[in-house]
């Protein structure tokens, strides 16, 4: 090789590596040969997204990316299906003409459905995006960190049409807490009525009271009865809107803190708790007010934040340490700021003078 040619091949590598840089990603994830079995080479085709993304920044990829060999799939009729060896370390359609469903003339056959939809494998313990991962059925006997796989379509900008539908959970900053599928029931003491829910109640988003609370079940129903709440840990919850201690279960406790429900973390608005939960933290005007309203034996189960009244435990728990903080950062920047409100007469002051210099001229 001549000396004045070798810019040019600086140049040219450098141009190949660029995509590589670019994105962190080994050779391989752009125009590079890449192995993807034991017997077969398979050239990814130069820009394609797919192949480049290795999920959301809250939720990434877990696993090996571009290794050799296979992973064998068991499939619900006990078929074993080949996938690539490093299935789910990246985003990308990896069940489209592989899996015995995504071929073509079979349902819901290649490139349609959730086999045209990208997904990985991601570390639930470090997923922070509004759809929760679920527990692959792929390599069921397979753990990372000493957990099972998980995968998410979500984090691939996909859409999970494969995983049977999963109850809503809540909001991804403020999850509901509790139990699914739970037999039995929870009694429920409602004025001079002892009503049976359902012994889950609150352990996901649902209209725990649609047909079951008392007020649900006449001619015109409350509003409220159609909307979703959950219990949530109100430590562990950073809505605008602060959950509530409940009035269903008073006594009940969740690590040692009073219980407490949120419809906002369901996507509903909370049109219960004004006039139906007269006895709220939230409903109480004062600080004599707030500080009277007792618990079972006899702890307070409100507080006063010096503005508003809370449930005792965001204000005086040390796991809800900064909560108190942060609403009142939050109505700080919602107050107007002083001097920054202009009165109508100083307006029409400001106007007159303007007026009258312009005459003067």
């Amino acid at each position: 090789m001549k000396l004045f040619e070798m810019p040019l091949l600086a140049l040219s590598l450098a141009s190949r590596l660029a995509p590589v840089a670019a994105t962190g990603a080994a050779p391989g994830a752009s125009g590079w040969l890449a192995l993807r079995d034991r017997n077969s080479l398979a050239v990814r085709s130069k820009g394609e997204p797919e192949n480049l993304h290795f999920g959301d920044s809250a939720c990434p990829c877990i696993g090996f990316d571009n290794i050799r060999g296979e992973t064998t799939v068991v499939l619900d009729d006990g078929a074993e299906v080949a996938y690539p060896a490093d299935l789910g370390a990246r985003c990308e359609k990896w069940d489209d003409g592989v899996h015995s469903a995504c071929k073509e003339g079979q349902t819901p056959g290649f490139g349609n459905g959730w086999c045209a939809q990208s997904w990985c494998f991601v570390d639930p313990c470090n997923c922070d995006i509004p759809v929760m991962p679920k527990m692959t059925k792929y390599v069921p006997d397979a753990r990372f960190r000493g957990k099972p796989l998980y995968w998410s379509y979500a984090t691939c900008g996909g859409e999970d049409m494969f995983s049977d539908e999963l109850p809503e959970i809540g909001a991804a900053g403020c999850r509901c807490i509790g139990f699914d599928n739970i037999p039995g029931s929870t009694d429920i003491r409602i004025g001079k009525q002892v009503v049976s829910y359902p012994a889950e109640i609150g352990g996901t988003c649902r209209s725990w009271d649609a047909d079951l609370h008392p007020e649900c079940k006449k001619g015109e129903p409350e509003s409220w009865c159609q909307h979703k709440w959950c219990y949530v840990d109100p430590c562990s919850c950073d809505l605008p809107e602060v959950p509530k201690v409940t009035m269903y279960l008073p006594e009940a406790s969740f690590t040692g803190k009073s219980l407490y429900y949120s419809y906002e973390t369901c996507g509903s608005p909370d049109t219960f708790t004004k006039k139906w939960n007269l006895e709220a933290c939230v409903n109480q005007q004062d600080k004599e007010r707030c500080e009277v309203l007792k618990k079972e034996g006899g702890h307070n189960k409100c507080a006063w934040t010096g503005t508003r009244c809370l449930g005792a435990e965001l204000v005086t728990h040390p796991l809800c340490t900064g909560v108190v903080d942060a609403i009142k950062e939050g109505e700080a920047h919602a107050a107007p700021k002083s001097g920054s409100v202009v009165s109508a007469d100083s307006t029409v002051l400001a106007l007159a003078a303007t007026t009258l210099a312009l005459a003067v001229f």
